[in-house]
C-alpha cells in the first residue's frame, strides 16, 4: 500500500505538533506542514491525498483557501479536506465548508481515535472515487480511440475501394475487348491484364498480411539463392512501366549472391518506388541505390520533397496516409515494407535529407534462421 501524503495547514505551531504526533502513530502517512494559507497553497499539488485545514488562518479563511485551491488544481481534483476549528462551529459554517469542498469537521481538542478514523474513512472514499474517475477516463479514451479508428477505417475503405477499382476496371475492360474481338488479342493486352490482376492480388495480400501481423502472426518467407544485381534490375525494369517519373539506378553489389525470398524483396522495392511516385514531387527523378555494407545490403530510395515530422514518424503506421488524405493512397505500402524488412531480419528508416525524402532499408544477406549461403 502506498504512503499517503497529508498536508497540515494551521498557523499555530502547537496545534501542528499535536496533529503530527497523532498522525505518526499510524504507519503509511507522510506529513507536511504549512503555517499560513499562502504556504499551504504553495505546497498543495496532485501528490497530496488529504488536507487538515484550520478555518481561521491569518491571511485567509479556510473557505477562501479551498476556493483558491480549486482554481489551482482544477474542478474535481481537490484532495480530501478536513476543516478544524478551535471553537464551536455553527451549522451555517459547516454548510459553507461542505459547499466549498470539505468532507469533515473536527474541533480542538482533537480526539485522536476520531481523527484517525475520519482520515481512514476519507482516504478510502477518495481512493474509491479516484478508481471510478480512472475507469471513466479509460472508458472515454477507449471511446475516442474507437471513434478515431472508425474514421480511419472509413477513409481506408474509400481509398482502398478506389485503388482496387482502378486495376479491376482495367482488367474487365481488357477482358471484354478480347472476348468481343478475339482477333484483337495480343501480347500487349495480355500483359496489361496480367499486370492489373497482379496489382489487385498484391493489394489484397497486403491487407491480409497486415491483419495477420496485427494478431500476432507474421509473414512466412521462403529463401532461395539469388543474384542481387539481377534481382534489383528485374524490379526496376518492371517499375519503369508503372511510374511516370524517371528512375535512376546506382548499384554496386559486386556479383553478390543472397539467400532471400524473391517476391518479398520485389514487393519492398515496388512499394518504396510506387510510394515515392505517388507522394513525391511530380516530374522529378526517383533515385534507387544499392550497395553492400559487411553482411548487409543497403537499399536507398529517395525523391524530391520534404515530409513533416509527424508524417515521417507515422509512415509505417497502417492506414496512416489514408487517415490524412481522401485521395492519395490507402496507407499499407510502407507498413508492409517495415513488416517485410523486420521479417528478413533487417530494418527500415525514413528521413528528410535536405530537399529529399530518403528511405533506407538494411537487409542481411541471408534470411533469419537460414543456413549460411
Amino acid at each position: 500500500m502506498r504512503t499517503r501524503r497529508i498536508l497540515l495547514i494551521d498557523d499555530t505551531p502547537a496545534n501542528r505538533y499535536v496533529l503530527r504526533k497523532i498522525l505518526l502513530t499510524e504507519t503509511g502517512y507522510e506529513v507536511m506542514e504549512a503555517g499560513s494559507g499562502a504556504e499551504g497553497l504553495e505546497k498543495l499539488d496532485s501528490s497530496v491525498d488529504l488536507v487538515i485545514l484550520d478555518i481561521n488562518l491569518p491571511d485567509m479563511t479556510g473557505f477562501e483557501l479551498i476556493q483558491q485551491a480549486g482554481e489551482k488544481m482544477g474542478a474535481g481534483r481537490l484532495p480530501a479536506i478536513i476543516n478544524i476549528s478551535a471553537t464551536f462551529m455553527s451549522g451555517k459554517d459547516k454548510a459553507m465548508g461542505l459547499n466549498s469542498g470539505a468532507q469533515a469537521y473536527l474541533t480542538h481538542p482533537i480526539n485522536p481515535d476520531e481523527m484517525l478514523a475520519t482520515i481512514s474513512s476519507l482516504l478510502k472514499s477518495s481512493g474509491h472515487l479516484q478508481r471510478i474517475e480512472k475507469q471513466r477516463n479509460l472508458a472515454q479514451a477507449r471511446s475516442e480511440n474507437l471513434q478515431a479508428e472508425r474514421i480511419m477505417l472509413e477513409r481506408f475503405m474509400r481509398s482502398f475501394g478506389h485503388d482496387l477499382r482502378s486495376p479491376l476496371s482495367a482488367a474487365v475492360m481488357v477482358s471484354g475487348l478480347m472476348q468481343k474481338s478475339p482477333g484483337r488479342r495480343s501480347d500487349e493486352l495480355l500483359k496489361v491484364l496480367s499486370e492489373n490482376l497482379k496489382r489487385m492480388d498484391d493489394m489484397i495480400t497486403d491487407v491480409l498480411n497486415i491483419s495477420h501481423a496485427s494478431m500476432g502472426g507474421g509473414i512466412k518467407l521462403n529463401g532461395e539463392k539469388l543474384q542481387l544485381d539481377g534481382l534489383l534490375n528485374e524490379a526496376i525494369d518492371n517499375l519503369r512501366y508503372l511510374v511516370t517519373q524517371p528512375l535512376t539506378l546506382d548499384a554496386d553489389t559486386k556479383g553478390q549472391q543472397v539467400f532471400w525470398d524473391r517476391q518479398a524483396f520485389l514487393r519492398i522495392v515496388d512499394n518504396l518506388v510506387l510510394n515515392a511516385a505517388r507522394h513525391g514531387e511530380q516530374g522529378t527523378p526517383i533515385a534507387v541505390q544499392l550497395y553492400l555494407d559487411g553482411q548487409f545490403a543497403i537499399l536507398k530510395v529517395s525523391n524530391r520533397g520534404v515530409m513533416p515530422d509527424e508524417v515521417l514518424e507515422n509512415l509505417a503506421t497502417p492506414y496512416f496516409i489514408s487517415s490524412r488524405s481522401e485521395t492519395r493512397g490507402w496507407g499499407l505500402g510502407l507498413p508492409i515494407v517495415k513488416l517485410l524488412c523486420e521479417t528478413f531480419g533487417g530494418d527500415v528508416e525514413f528521413s528528410n535529407r535536405g530537399s529529399q525524402v530518403l528511405v533506407e532499408v538494411r537487409l542481411p544477406l541471408r534470411l533469419q534462421d537460414q543456413s549460411t549461403i
